[in-house]
């Protein structure tokens, strides 16, 4: 933003908050050449290579790599495009469509089948609305830039806003990589579980007709599996941690060869991602019709019982995981209790997932727990092990006093 507060380089550099390790990606074959060149402990079985790879180690040595590195720090102007649909009868009511369109190269997957998807997506509401439709809620697309250097554009707009969107965002719905193959895949905060499932029902399968892409998705497994929006893996990270949104993700395809490489651009795409391009076509139909149920429904389709599975089986898995110790986890399964009795009436977020301490792209449940425990197995002490007691009662208050809002209580 122009005219804004700017730390300087040299204050950025003391505050440690930034990497300073510098990075650059290289090709494979430059790769697998200077890794045949490094000796020491033999690396994990997933850090190796495939079969006629040489055998991976970690260090150190004995080759050495002479490095000329030459960068440069400038600040740029990024820009954001945003659109607006108004609602009518509850216009400070928000539902937000996100997708970045920045991309490492020609980012035919990575970003822009996500953006191929969002603009279809606003000339379909553009249609309905000619028509004479008018959601009743307001409808928010939002093109995010300067994703790939950190979720920079989606953060920064969240920040901005954030007291207004944490009182009236009704959920964000990402799409990042619309298309990267075949199979459905969806990730969301617990309560826009259901209205996903039921959303699948409704849209043709792209690889076949004859079915839904429910069907497909239910034969890959017994029960549709959504994941979780955690870690800071695309742009819905800002509206889940730092203002507790309901959020998804959603694509098609689970990791593709060119990933983040020049390779990933529209030849790739035509003969392997989605050659007949039915599949932007699915993604964007079952993003916006979640986006329309959102948007129109006089009650929003949030399902809370899923919330309440999720934190019950954390919960017993935690307790499998501190059964040797003298953990109470009494507290939290009484909140739980009450979450349970709640949750039909439920209209608010209950903010539980986040990125591990060392882990930020990836999302854990109880995460405050999770790093509390893994610091005392490490140094078995008994004030180790208090700090855990201290976040399970923590994580507790946090489920009961939302609880009591659900039943209109005072905390």
């Amino acid at each position: 933003m122009e005219g804004c507060e700017r730390l300087s380089e040299d204050e950025v550099e003391r505050a440690g908050d930034v990497p300073l390790i510098p990075s650059l990606p290289i090709s494979g074959a430059d790769g697998e050449e200077i890794l045949r060149w490094i000796g020491g402990v033999v690396a994990e079985d997933e850090w190796q290579g495939d079969v006629d790879a040489p055998v991976y180690r970690i260090g150190p040595g004995p080759g050495i790599i002479k490095l000329s590195y030459s960068a440069k720090q400038v600040i740029s102007t990024i820009q954001n495009v945003i659109g607006i649909i108004e609602g009518t009868e509850e216009p400070d009511r928000f539902v937000i469509l996100g997708n970045h369109r920045d991309a490492w190269t020609f980012g035919a997957v990575d970003p822009n089948s996500g953006t191929a998807a969002l603009l279809e997506v606003a000339e379909r509401f553009e249609k309905l609305r000619k028509e004479g439709w008018k959601p009743r809620r307001t409808i928010i697309f939002c093109n995010w830039d300067a994703e790939e250097y950190g979720l920079i554009g989606s953060t920064e707009w969240v920040e901005e806003n954030r007291e207004m969107l944490a009182s009236k965002v009704v959920a964000y719905l990402n799409v990042d990589i619309a298309v990267a193959g075949a199979g459905f895949q969806a990730s969301a905060t617990p309560q826009l579980d259901q209205l996903i499932i039921e959303v699948t029902k409704q849209v043709e399968d792209p690889d076949n007709s004859s079915q839904t892409v429910y069907d497909a998705w239910v034969k890959t497994t017994k029960y549709p599996k959504i994941g979780r929006l955690g870690g800071g893996g695309s742009d819905y990270a800002a509206f889940v941690q730092h203002i507790g949104v309901p959020s998804t993700d959603i694509s098609f395809g689970n990791g593709y060869p060119v990933y983040h490489s020049m390779y990933d651009d529209f030849v790739w795409m035509s003969k392997f991602g989605d050659p007949m391009f039915r599949r932007h076509v699915a993604a964007a139909s079952i993003w916006g019709l979640v986006a329309l149920q959102l948007a129109d429904e006089e009650i929003l389709p949030f399902n809370y019982s899923s919330y309440v599975n999720e934190l019950q089986k954390s919960a017993e898995d935690l307790e499998t995981e501190l059964s040797d110790k003298s953990i109470s986890l009494i507290p939290l399964f009484k909140s739980i209790e009450k979450m349970k009795n709640a949750a039909v009436r439920i209209n608010d977020e209950v903010k539980i997932y986040a990125p591990s301490k060392h882990n930020d792209y990836g999302s854990k449940c109880f995460p405050g727990i999770d790093d509390a425990v893994e610091n005392a197995n490490k140094l078995d002490t008994k004030d180790s092990w208090h700090s855990v007691q201290h976040e399970i009662w923590r994580v507790s208050r946090a489920i009961t006093q939302a609880s009591l809002v659900l039943h209109g209580e005072l905390t």
